[in-house]
């Protein structure tokens, strides 16, 4: 977003695109310093030995599925729909309601663990309690849609029902906020399962299985997270390499000769920016600007964002819609690394993962390219929305509007020159009041006592822990 800052609101002078230009074959870039201008033909490389196949990748088996999310469950569900949708909207919209369905109503005999979602829960999911999910994921639908479909707002809304304390529970596991805690969580080893948003992710076809944010950051030196995470930065994150910094000081060039004579208007075309957001991020990793067309299918990291969160139970519910979308989207991506011939930088990664290379070595490149769409462009994406929005003076869509206030900055005209005073501060500051990413999971490293809704419950060890940095950086202590 900052690239070329100063000029973002004027037209460029190296901006114009001939339709010469436009006509040129998609080529690969060369090292050293890299623009449209220094590519070379698109040669097809074939995939070494030991590759694989992603369409096998995420079609492989089903892990660790609940059985309350059976599809005979999803069957039961299906003909109980209107029941349950009724209790949903009534605990969708009142927040007493929806404490209720979540940890029942009292403590006196226990008797909540087989009314509630929470109940279910700690007792393993089992079939029999199914019911309770019914009409708990109703109920979060409609308080998401109720709260304007802001994962923020809807955030504040559970808190404020569960008594505005330190602690709620949503999903599969309690939710914390204040700034000291989730500081403090940040700052330690975080124990992690294979869940996002606080439910149990679907993996492998939704989710890549071994992804970074499924895996435990020990203090093990040895650990798969450590050894991953530093061969991530060495290959493609590098920032005292020489190709890394030319690929960043060419992405002014190229989105000046993709975007000419730009408008502050072209601010509100969210296709182009999310595309653009696209173009760079894989610029950066590969050194290749790839296709509009190409674009457009990796901005699926971001207009796929819904189906992220949304657990197996309601995945089947919806035939598995979502899911396949993101399969699909999943293949696509692979098949552009593969397009360019950059299954070698996967090769080469493999081959330092010791105990933890994967096999076949698609699984890796999936892994990766996963968190590069998911966080690098999806993420960036709502970044640069949220950027775009504010410096019109707009509160962005799905955004907690009544929770964001411009304060003095209240016409585009001072949004504008507050960003060009500091570009750095302004979009921490956008990030802070709008944040691209709300939340994180990890899970209790040990049994915990904590209050919900005025009652002490002892929760055990494991237990999904989803710790709030949209409300952590709001906390005024």
């Amino acid at each position: 977003l900052k690239v070329g800052s100063s000029e973002a609101f004027s037209s460029h002078p190296r901006s114009q695109f001939s339709a010469a230009a436009a006509r040129r074959p998609r080529k690969c870039f060369k090292s050293s310093r890299m623009t449209l201008g220094d590519q070379q033909p698109l040669i097809a490389t074939p995939n070494p030995e030991g590759w694989g196949s992603i369409n096998e990748v995420v079609n492989a088996p089903l892990i660790d599925v609940p059985p309350d999310a059976s599809w005979f469950s999803v069957f039961l569900m299906w003909l109980t729909v209107i029941p349950n949708l009724v209790q949903g909207v009534i605990s969708g919209l009142s927040g007493c309601a929806f404490v209720g369905i979540s940890i029942g109503y009292c403590n006196c005999c226990g008797c909540w663990q087989y009314v509630s979602s929470a109940g279910s829960v700690l007792l393993g999911r089992p079939f029999l309690l199914a019911w309770t999910w019914w009409r708990y994921v109703f109920a979060g639908l409609i308080a998401l849609v109720a709260n304007g479909r802001s994962r923020l707002a809807l955030f504040i809304w559970e808190w404020n029902a569960f008594g505005a304390s330190d602690w709620w529970w949503h999903g599969e596991g309690v939710w914390c906020w204040t700034y000291e805690r989730v500081d403090a969580i940040l700052r330690s080893h975080q124990h992690r399962e294979s869940a996002f948003g606080c439910v149990r992710a679907c993996i492998p076809d939704l989710f890549a299985t071994r992804i970074l944010i499924f895996l435990s950051n020990t203090e093990d030196d040895k650990s798969q997270w450590k050894t991953i995470r530093d061969a991530l930065h060495a290959v493609f994150l590098n920032q005292k390499a020489s190709a890394y910094k030319s690929r960043v000081a060419a992405l002014a060039d190229n989105l000046a000769t993709d975007w000419p004579s730009p408008k502050m208007e072209d601010l509100n075309d969210t296709t182009r920016l999310q595309k653009s957001v696209c173009k760079c991020v894989f610029f950066v990793m590969f050194g290749v600007w790839i296709t509009d067309e190409e674009a457009a299918i990796l901005t699926g990291w971001r207009t796929n964002a819904t189906f992220f969160v949304l657990p197996r139970l309601v995945q089947r519910f919806l035939f598995n819609y979502g899911i396949n979308k993101v399969k699909k989207l999943r293949e696509d991506t692979v098949g552009i690394v593969e397009k360019y011939g950059k299954q070698s930088k996967f090769v080469d990664m493999n081959n330092t993962l010791g105990d933890w290379k994967r096999d076949p070595i698609v699984k890796l490149c999936d892994e990766i390219m996963y968190v590069i769409g998911f966080a690098g462009m999806g993420g960036t994406s709502a970044a640069v929305e949220s950027t775009a929005s504010f410096l019109q003076a707009k509160i962005p869509a799905e955004s907690a509007a009544e929770h964001i206030n411009f304060g003095q900055y209240d016409t585009p005209q001072k949004m504008q020159a507050s960003y060009l005073a500091d570009p750095d501060k302004y979009i921490k500051e956008t990030c802070r009041l709008d944040p691209p990413v709300t939340s994180a999971t990890a899970s209790l490293p040990q049994s915990f006592t904590v209050t919900l809704a005025g009652r002490q419950f002892d929760l055990p060890a494991k237990l999904l822990n989803q710790y709030v940095l949209s409300m952590s950086n709001r906390d005024a202590a």
